[in-house]
């Protein structure tokens, strides 16, 4: 008697057969999904007097839901958003283009990294369906006084490897978008002196798997960076993404994207 799963299994992949249409829709939406994301990305990065920025992005091979920007609020003021929306497919480029629109909506009223994330929680839990959130982080840099004011709200940890070597991971530990609208934020900031670069990444840089099922990791990134002290962000941001593929055979699990923001 051949066993359930493997019965189902079966069954299916007959389906799928049987049904060159279906597979041909799936494909479709699969191609509609990845058009849509890349629409929402940034074409052009600016820039901001005495910071260089570079982002870089390789997606997986099924939409996952990364997303960043980098905008300017004001001649002083340039604005940093990398996130991952949960899902995959149609239904993550779809939350992907909400949070986008209610960031890129809110921003040049809010007064604060908080008060921004505190709007767009609630935009977002008044659109997305339940058990659908993101994770983000969103942060302020002003040329004037060269601070970065951030809120994280359940993303990845930034890494700010300063100018000498020492490293930090600017930290702030609030809940994910979309799930709670009553949830508050609290704006942290952190001083960027010439020299220092800060990353901020997703989650499919850190977690790609090697050989072993090591994960690639903070450790790894930290010694990347201190390994390319003579790059700007741009060339920087390449060999991060590319030492990932490397690492994960190429096969990477989710997509992987970045920020390198480098004070001047």
């Amino acid at each position: 008697m051949i066993p359930l799963k493997r019965e189902v299994k079966r069954g299916l992949q007959g389906l799928a057969r049987l049904n060159p249409i279906g597979r041909a829709g799936r494909r479709a939406e699969a191609e509609e999904a990845r058009a849509l994301q890349q629409s929402l990305l940034p074409e052009t990065i600016p820039q901001l007097d005495g910071f260089a920025i570079a982002c870089a992005w390789r997606p997986s091979s099924e939409v996952s839901g990364d997303y960043f920007d980098v905008f300017a609020l004001n001649d002083d003021q340039m604005a940093l958003c990398v996130a991952d929306v949960s899902g995959k497919g149609m239904s993550a480029a779809s939350l992907m283009r909400d949070l986008r629109e209610a960031v890129r909506a809110s921003a040049p009223g809010a007064g604060s990294p908080a008060e921004l994330c505190t709007q767009v929680n609630q935009i977002l839990c008044s659109k997305i369906g339940t058990g659908k959130y993101v994770t983000m982080f969103y942060g302020v840099i002003d040329r004037r006084t060269r601070r970065l004011q951030y809120e994280n709200a359940g993303h990845c940890l930034p890494l700010l490897v300063r100018a000498g070597g020492a490293v930090e991971f600017p930290a702030s530990f609030s809940g994910v978008l979309g799930l709670f609208s009553h949830w508050l934020y609290t704006s942290q900031e952190v001083l960027l002196a010439e020299g220092d670069k800060l990353l901020l990444v997703t989650d499919g840089i850190l977690a790609a798997e090697g050989r072993r099922g090591e994960e690639f990791g903070y450790q790894r990134l930290i010694a990347l960076v201190n390994s390319s002290d003579h790059r700007g962000p741009e060339p920087l941001s390449r060999s991060v993404l590319d030492a990932v593929a490397q690492y994960c055979n190429q096969k990477l699990r989710d997509d992987a994207s970045l920020i390198v923001v480098a004070a001047q």
